[in-house]
């Protein structure tokens, strides 16, 4: 990757570890199939197109909230690994967010 494109993207985002997240979640869409939202050259990599969506605006970033990450796991009674899931909310919370990556048309 571009270390002038990490930098920049570094200021916009302001958290090394949640940029790494968002580039992350980001080049797994692109290497799926999903289309770049900025002009690209055939040298730039997924990582480079990701880094320049974040730079021009392209992609947000949200952080669940306490109650958006409640709803999400909410689980139907007919799943029958409801008792797993139920098991698994009870252990010990983890305080990391939840990153969801979205295109801003």
């Amino acid at each position: 990757m571009n270390v002038e494109l990490i930098e920049k993207a570094v200021e916009i985002v302001g958290d090394n570890q949640l940029l790494v997240n968002i580039v992350s979640k980001r080049v797994q869409q692109l290497n799926h199939g999903s289309d770049p939202y900025v002009v690209t050259t055939p040298e730039m990599q997924c990582g480079d197109i990701a880094l320049t969506e974040i730079i021009e605006g392209k992609i947000q970033w949200h952080e669940m909230t306490e109650e958006e990450l409640a709803a999400a796991q909410e689980v139907s009674v007919e799943d029958p690994f409801a008792d797993l899931a139920k098991e698994a909310a009870a252990a010990p919370a983890v305080d990391e967010p939840v990153l969801t990556v979205t295109p801003d048309l």
